[in-house]
């Protein structure tokens, strides 16, 4: 035990840890793509950071570390299996998309640990007067372990969105239009799905990106076959297309698919073999016997991991479609177009590598579908329950959002039916279907301006006639609307007329879809687009609390409800009873307002007699339908690029789906695809000078009005002198001076009418409207000051 409280085994343990930390990253780091649970997430972040800081920490130490008195050859050799480690697994490069934005620092720091590594070498193996066998080994796994380094630093630079803009202009995109496959009427199986996913997936790059696509553009048709097949096989399609996408972002796709990264994967394998035969050679004479057994691990773990990235790599569907762009290479009629079927029975058995188990018991590509998981949440339970402990132990130390996270996601998420799955997926399908085929129904046809504009008046406007009698309301920002509605649908749903059609589909999907956003307006706050509404979503869960306390009361809620139901149902009867007996009720508070408009749009539903109830439904699904499609198409990128590492969202795949539809088309005449009349042009200016307007310089300017006559005024007797107390010459008194005549009034110029100019014109003939007022003015007041002196000087004795 005490051979590892020094030196020497604080390097043997960071060793080991970093081996571990790579084995577990290669075991969880394909989960996420699927599903992402947060006991698994979390371990596989501590997994991330510890295969980083383990590896620096042993280099440090071997490079910079005091000098090593046990065995250093044995020891220094270890230094490029570290460097292998800090390369990572093929499987996963990043683990958030921040880490694809810092590649530049990642590169820093493989300057720094390569360097490290070869000083270990050179210093402990090359002057440390080591086995030459030794030193070979070194430098074959030191080779390797630095082109693995760089491969997963230009895999980051790669997985960058900026990057993946550029690199996606250089792209011919004409030969990845063949869509081939089954069409409307059947269902692609996995291995299909995919292959149609590779040909498609320049456009889920692009999307990423940019877009905006050209009219014009052969591939806005291509993009557009997507919808030539049923709701099942299109969701496959784009679920299957964010998968290529993730492998992008987060693993080294990018350049292990190259012909680099397949000269890597082929001469792993055989260097590692080579070092292995050289290190038996090599003398273990006074060798510690945990130092042998930890160098055979690493030996014998990197021969395996080589291999089977060397499979993986020769199996996937990249490297189906990287030989199939290369139609001259020998490999291509070997390997794909030979009757042996050699790529194909590879594939399986990869595909049953991938997953530990047997291909018969899993589809080959079934980890890459989306699980079909949706967080709930739902405001009249949450308003009504009580916190368990672990809430409030997470409330305490800071883990809240954390904690809510979990429990709306994992704990209460469901998994959508497939009913509800095939209505909302042949909705949106119809919906973006219209934006560009002319339809005999035209009133019913969506404009791609509906889809990314309206959270719902598209719908509620394109409703049959006999339900416009319906007044439906929609709130200024998209996170306000989603809370009255949301309000709304649990009033409406939990009532005894909604619970007559809770089991019918459109019931049912409109409760999923009315959970699903009012999760991410209070969970994924960053999966929404707009204004961030977090108080205006705290202040109306605080009223609907404050409700629910008056009426039950503190003491009782306890005992409120014996099922969870059972509160929400009288959370929403209390709602229902208040505006039945003031219709406006709530909207003098500020506080009570949301809840009062949600509970007003339920009393307006509720008012639907029997035979109305079935196309209501139908109405408020396609409202709810149109705020997913909203939510989808305004979320940001990079929100949607993140989420690929946590299982994946309902509204990024709906994003997709219409991006392949061509959200903005460059040179699209009218946000509805309609050719407009061009606007016409604007009238000619209006001449500059005309007799009514003449310029300012031969405007005449009136001559002042004749003084008034001038009247003698009577003498006045003026006061007899005082008496002076001393003889002196005293000067006389001046006579007063006369009151100055009264000014001539200001003339204001009159107004003009003349019809409305152009902005410029306007603004031109007021700027030379005031240089003549100024102009008469100092005329006028130069003729006041001569007259007046004149008259002044006219009356001097």
């Amino acid at each position: 035990m005490e051979g590892w409280l020094n030196q020497m085994g604080m390097i043997r343990i960071a060793v080991l840890s970093s081996f571990a930390a790579h084995l577990v990253l290669i075991l969880l780091a394909g989960i996420r793509r699927h599903t992402a649970s947060s006991g698994r997430m979390l371990l596989l972040w501590l997994a991330y950071q510890l295969a980083n800081w383990a590896a620096a920490y042993a280099l440090g130490n071997l490079s910079f570390g005091s000098r090593l008195q046990e065995q250093p050859q044995l020891v220094a050799f270890w230094a490029p299996f570290l460097l292998q480690h800090l390369g990572g697994p093929d499987n996963i490069s990043a683990y958030s998309l921040e880490d694809n934005v810092l590649s530049g620092r990642q590169a820093l720091n493989a300057f720094v640990q390569v360097g490290g590594a070869i000083y270990v070498v050179y210093k402990h193996i090359y002057l440390g007067g080591g086995d030459r066998a030794l030193l070979r080994a070194s430098i074959i796994i030191l080779t390797i372990g630095v082109a693995k380094y760089v491969e997963r630093v230009f895999a980051l630079r790669r997985g960058n969105l900026g990057n993946i803009r550029s690199s996606n202009k250089k792209k011919k995109l004409s030969r990845f239009t063949d869509v081939s496959g089954s069409r409307k009427g059947t269902v692609l199986d996995n291995e299909q799905a995919l292959m149609v996913a590779h040909n498609m997936f320049p456009f889920c790059q692009r999307a990423m990106t940019d877009s905006s696509v050209n009219m014009d553009s052969p591939d806005l048709d291509a993009s557009r076959e997507m919808f030539s097949f049923g709701w099942e096989s299109m969701c496959k399609v784009v679920e299957m297309e964010l998968s290529l996408m993730y492998d992008i972002l987060y693993t080294k796709a990018a350049m292990v698919h190259t012909w680099g990264g397949y000269l890597i994967r082929f001469l792993s394998p055989i260097a590692t073999v080579t070092a292995f035969v050289l290190f038996l050679f090599y003398s273990k004479d006074g060798q510690r016997r945990e130092d042998l057994v930890i160098t055979y691990t690493l030996l014998a773990a990197t021969f395996i991991l080589d291999v089977r990235w060397l499979f993986g790599a020769a199996g996937s569907t990249w490297m189906h479609m990287f030989l199939q762009a290369r139609p001259r290479c020998w490999l291509h009629h070997n390997v794909l177009c030979s009757g042996s079927g050699i790529w194909r029975r590879l594939r399986r058995v990869v595909v049953s590598l991938h997953r530990g188990r047997l291909a018969v018991l899993m589809a080959p590509s079934s980890y890459r579908m989306w699980s079909g998981t949706i967080g709930q949440y739902s405001l009249l339970h949450e308003c009504t329950r009580t916190r368990d402990m672990c809430g409030r132990a997470a409330k305490k130390v800071g883990l809240e959002e954390g904690w809510n996270e979990h429990r709306h996601s994992e704990s209460e998420g469901i998994k959508l039916s497939e009913d509800v799955k095939r209505l909302v997926f042949k909705r949106v399908r119809k919906i973006l279907k219209s934006t560009y085929e002319v339809d005999e129904d035209d009133e019913a046809a969506y404009s791609m301006n509906d889809v990314t504009t309206f959270w719902g008046q598209a719908a509620a406007k394109r409703r049959r006639r006999k339900l416009r009698r319906f007044r439906l309301a929609f709130g200024r920002e998209f996170q306000e609307d989603i809370l009255v509605w949301h309000i709304a649908t649990q009033v409406f749903l939990t009532s005894d007329d909604g619970k007559l059609y809770a089991e019918t589909k459109h019931a049912k999907a409109i409760k999923a879809l009315s959970e699903y956003l009012m999760f991410l307006v209070a969970v994924r706050r960053h999966m929404l687009p707009g204004l961030v509404l977090r108080s205006l979503y705290e202040v109306t869960k605080e009223s609907l609390q404050d409700v629910w306390r008056d009426e039950v009361g503190t003491s009782s809620i306890q005992g409120s409800g014996s099922t969870v139901s059972g509160r929400e149902e009288k959370l929403a009867r209390i709602l229902r009873d208040k505006k039945d007996a003031d219709s406006e009720w709530g909207l003098e508070h500020d506080k009570t307002r949301l809840v009062s408009d949600g509970a007003n749009i339920a009393m307006v539903l509720l008012s639907a007699d029997e035979s109305e109830m079935p196309e209501l439904l139908e109405l408020v699904f396609n409202v709810w339908v149109d705020k997913l499609l909203y939510a989808g198409t305004r979320c940001s990128r990079e929100s949607h690029a993140r989420q690929l590492s946590r299982g994946g969202e309902l509204t990024t795949i709906v994003w997709i789906l219409a991006e392949h539809a061509g959200p903005f088309q460059i040179g699209q005449r009218g946000p509805d695809n309609k050719k407009q009349e061009p606007c016409p042009p604007p009238p000619p200016p209006p001449p500059m000078y005309t007799p009514e307007r003449p310029p300012w310089w031969s405007i005449m300017i009136p001559p002042p009005p004749p003084p008034p006559p001038m009247v003698e005024q009577p003498k006045k007797e003026e006061p007899r002198p005082l008496p002076a107390p001393m003889e002196s010459k005293q000067k006389p008194y001046p006579p007063p001076r006369p009151a100055p005549l009264p000014l001539p009034m200001r003339m204001e110029p009159e107004p003009e009418i003349c019809p409305p100019w152009p902005h410029r014109e306007r603004s031109r003939s007021l700027y030379n409207f005031e240089v003549v007022l100024k102009y008469r003015r100092v005329v006028l007041k130069l003729r006041q000051v001569i007259w007046i002196r004149g008259s002044s000087r006219f009356q001097e004795p």
